[in-house]
């Protein structure tokens, strides 16, 4: 009897899993907002005709990774440790040195930035002193999460946005308004697609000056400054490609060449010996 269900059971399977008895829906053509991350679309996969026992055991397997996954931290939200029994430091959440971050906290950061930017414009005809306190409650919540994501010292980088002049502000500002717009090669339309050095130029025009197109071109015309010198805005430099440093040396926004899109980035110790900094303001 038992091998008579099971015989009927695998039967009904393959008849409802056979090839031209499913149908498998194709992914739609859905318009997404100027912020969104790019995500390639999932490969369409037709069932097999597998005995009900195999798929079962597949979609325990399945469940298994995914508890693992989330287990060695590659989450996005931290999941705190249970107090009376701390998880060991190898499965401890740690905060990315590196993005692309999750769509949420980009469309976030972008739109606070927004903001923060519009603020500062609408401000800057008014005394530095006068202005020092505007939106300061956002740039703290920016700088915060900014912080965490790069694994930096919240303090002096809420210090470093804090310090520096309204010009600059709303430059660092302008350049995080653009975190999740697509890289494109040689386009320039902010909120729509950015290259590495029309993102610096829509920031720096957001701030009062006119710089040219070209990674090239905007190091060779700015003034050349020290690593330990560097403030918000100011440009970090190789061959082929340009940055806008955060206000710390090794904090970065940039647009990324690939399948990326404008990111917030962490640069390795190692790279910061070769690289230049220069000012736009020079």
């Amino acid at each position: 009897m038992r091998l008579a269900r099971e015989h009927k059971r695998t039967n009904y399977y393959n008849l409802i899993t056979a090839p031209g008895r499913m149908k498998v829906p194709q992914p739609r053509s859905v318009a997404r907002p100027p912020h969104h991350l790019e995500v390639p679309p999932m490969t369409n996969i037709r069932a097999a005709a597998l005995p009900f026992s195999t798929v079962h055991l597949r979609t325990r397997v399945r469940r298994i990774v995914v508890v693992t996954l989330t287990a060695v931290g590659l989450v996005v939200t931290p999941m705190p440790a249970s107090p009376s029994v701390p998880l060991p430091a190898s499965l401890q959440l740690q905060p990315a040195s590196a993005v692309p971050i999750n769509e949420r906290a980009a469309t976030w950061i972008a739109a606070t930035a927004r903001e923060v930017a519009l603020e500062l414009r609408a401000v800057d005809n008014l005394p530095e002193r006068e202005t020092a306190a505007v939106a300061g409650r956002q740039i703290n919540e920016l700088a915060a999460l900014v912080a965490y994501l790069l694994d930096a010292d919240v303090d002096e980088l809420r210090s470093a946005w804090t310090a520096t002049s309204l010009q600059r502000k709303v430059v660092l500002f302008s350049a995080l308004s653009q975190i999740g717009v697509p890289y494109r090669l040689n386009a320039d339309a902010p909120f729509i697609a950015l290259d590495c050095s029309s993102l610096t130029k829509f920031a720096w025009i957001q701030g009062g000056v006119e710089i040219d197109r070209g990674s090239a071109q905007q190091y060779a015309r700015a003034k050349r400054i020290d690593r330990d010198e560097v403030q918000a805005g100011d440009l970090i430099w190789y061959p082929g490609h340009i940055m806008m440093s955060l206000g710390m040396p090794d904090l970065i926004v940039h647009a990324r060449s690939g399948e990326r899109a404008v990111e917030i980035h962490r640069i390795d110790s190692t790279r910061l010996k070769w690289m230049r900094f220069v000012s736009p303001l020079g």
